[in-house]
């Protein structure tokens, strides 16, 4: 049985890497998902076409969210289309990547306001189309809590929302909406393949993680799939990390 069937799901980023894997996984399972993107229309057109192959209800809205007018267009969009929403997903993420003290204050205000800002304003203008039963889903990243090379812009971001996130559910528990946080490891993506030193991180993530292989895109949207259904409506407030076992070493 399709656990979401008649069910509304919204995932930010929803048309490539994990997002996209996410926008699948959750149409699979019976939701008819707002897949949201920012940039490459081609992208969006790619999972359409998957969709429509595979019988799945996807619709693709292009809005940059960190932008005013955009944001606007994008959440009128939403309320035309989704009489409610059972399922958010935060999967949307961009950012700088240079070391701490070649960040200026523009490099951070710009990441804080795709990371973080627009994931509290779209989230407290959806909140209303939410009830009982409702999920709020964030992606965040191993770097919100630890040190990775050039990464201090979005690192700040990750672990400014993962506070947030705990906030959210702590506050949204008693109306019976769970919050969580999904956090994967290096997963190869195309936004993966853009960061500083990657063969060295990929190299280095290899040799300490104990199972041996990278997360999927696709395994992190089987863990958020899982989290939308029944059986995990007593997990509340976690930050479930996918990442093979290497966040088990120092």
């Amino acid at each position: 049985m399709k656990h979401l069937a008649n069910k509304i799901a919204v995932v930010t980023g929803g048309t490539r890497g994990i997002g996209r894997a996410i926008s699948l996984a959750l149409a699979e399972s019976g939701a008819h998902v707002y897949a949201l993107y920012a940039r490459s229309r081609k992208s969006a057109e790619a999972l359409e076409e998957v969709a429509l192959k595979k019988g799945l209800r996807i619709t693709t809205i292009r809005g940059d969210l960190s932008h005013e007018e955009s944001y606007s267009r994008t959440v009128r969009q939403l309320h035309e289309s989704c009489e409610r929403v059972d399922v958010l997903v935060h999967s949307a993420a961009s950012g700088v990547h240079k070391k701490a003290m070649d960040l200026s204050e523009r490099h951070l205000k710009w990441t804080f306001e795709i990371n973080f800002f627009a994931v509290h304003k779209l989230t407290t203008e959806l909140i209303g189309k939410m009830s009982k039963g409702s999920k709020i889903i964030g992606i965040t990243s191993p770097g919100g809590t630890r040190v990775i090379p050039k990464y201090a812009a979005v690192a700040s971001t990750k672990g400014a929302m993962e506070a947030l996130f705990r906030h959210y559910a702590f506050e949204l528990a008693p109306e019976e909406i769970t919050v969580n946080l999904v956090c994967p490891g290096l997963v190869m993506t195309e936004a993966a393949k853009a960061l500083p030193e990657l063969e060295q991180m990929l190299n280095m993530t290899l040799d300490y993680t104990p199972s041996g292989h990278l997360t999927t895109p696709d395994q992190v949207a089987e863990l958020v799939r899982f989290l939308t259904t029944d059986a995990a409506r007593q997990i509340v407030g976690q930050n479930i990390i996918i990442d093979g076992g290497k966040g088990l070493l120092a």
